[in-house]
């Protein structure tokens, strides 16, 4: 018998013994995301034929991957990508079939929801009504899951009515002050997206909701966030408080008579090292510079490992919820990395401060120096 028969022969015995190892969609998409780094590294961009061959590979691989080795979320998540890159690929019919395999059980609210607005690309009206009502169905008494739908439906599937009857249903509901804050933040935040309003109506919204209910956590929030949208240099920074990695509070009085740069980032993630380093160099050079990071990691401990590699002296805020951290909706922060310097009256020396480029870093320096110099 020959060596290729006998390998032949053994091929289904080492398969049951050495099973391959199942990635997630996230590696996934990362090892795509690679191969289309390295298509654009050449001297030449490729062409649109090879665009073409990669996206089509991409596909197959991201198929197969669905079938044979997706667990969990990543089967319906799977599904969503498949049929977002089947679309760009303008392959319909298999899109289609990949859009209505999210119509099953088990299928998270948000990812029904998607499934509704790629039913309406794909031009299937039954398919994106019955998408809705699937995650209708799985969002069942959970207010903030049919507020996510709500918002949803006001939004990107253009069915104002039906989504203001949802807010309307949760405002009714409500128990207490806390409730109906919480039901009309979630309106709020769809009223910002809806393109059928004045450009104003979002900010009005939130006032709206602070000044009724200015005692609840989410009309606090909104009263913050509010202000927060018309800070100027010189304005004074509403009062705060929040609870560093290590139990100790943080808070705007706390900084009174010190310079403060409000840093928000991703501290376990690269991209801010200069930004660290000119902050760093600061605070060595003026000990009346406080350093606050309020981080968007998920986990705080290793947040907190991140801040000690900088560098001594870095409080850390890290509250595990991302860009919807307490902090950051307050200081109406979307994007990160930024800094919001203060000077020692609390008062804003500088906004939406970074040092990637040569004008912004021109910008930080100056800012800076105005915080420090009124902190002496």
């Amino acid at each position: 018998m020959t060596r290729r028969a006998i390998a032949l022969l053994l091929l289904p015995f080492l398969a049951a013994q050495t099973p391959p190892d199942t990635r997630t969609l996230a590696e996934l998409q990362r090892a795509f995301a690679e191969q289309r780094e390295a298509q654009y590294s050449g001297d030449k961009a490729p062409t649109r034929e090879q665009e073409q061959e990669l996206l089509k590979r991409q596909l197959d691989e991201l198929a197969a991957f669905v079938e044979h080795e997706a667990k969990g979320d990543d089967r319906f998540d799977g599904q969503v990508a498949l049929c977002e890159r089947a679309l760009q690929l303008r392959q319909k019919d298999r899109a289609l079939a990949a859009c209505k395999q999210l119509d099953r059980d088990g299928v998270p609210v948000l990812t029904a929801m998607t499934g509704a607005e790629l039913a309406v690309e794909l031009g299937d009206k039954a398919l994106r009504e019955s998408l809705v009502v699937r995650a209708l169905k799985v969002a069942g008494d959970d207010v903030v899951q049919q507020l996510q739908i709500a918002r949803i439906l006001m939004t990107r599937l253009r069915d104002v009515a039906r989504g203001e009857q949802l807010v309307a249903t949760a405002l009714a509901a409500a128990k207490d002050d806390e409730q109906r804050a919480l039901v009309r933040w979630y309106e709020c935040e769809a009223i910002r997206e809806r393109e059928d309003l004045p450009e104003n109506s979002y900010y009005e919204a939130l006032e709206k909701l602070g000044t009724e209910l200015p005692k609840t956590y989410w009309g606090s929030v909104a009263r913050d966030r509010n202000e927060a949208s018309q800070f100027a240099i010189g304005t004074r920074v509403f009062d705060f408080t929040a609870t560093a990695v290590d139990g100790t509070k943080v808070t705007r009085a706390d900084l009174d008579g010190r310079a403060a740069a409000l840093v928000f980032c991703a501290i376990t993630e690269p991209g801010s090292e200069s930004l660290f380093a000119a902050l760093l160099a600061l605070s060595k050079a003026a000990d009346t510079l406080a350093i606050v990071v309020i981080a968007t990691d998920a986990d705080a401990k290793a947040a907190t490992a991140a801040a000690e590699k900088l560098g001594k002296g870095l409080r850390v805020v890290c509250d595990g919820r991302g860009l919807r951290g307490d902090l950051l909706l307050r200081f109406h922060v979307e994007a990160v990395p930024t800094v919001i310097a203060l000077d020692g009256r609390g008062n804003i020396a500088g906004l939406n401060l970074h040092v990637e480029t040569r004008d912004a870093r021109a910008e930080f320096d100056e800012a800076m120096a105005r915080a420090l110099q009124k902190a002496k």
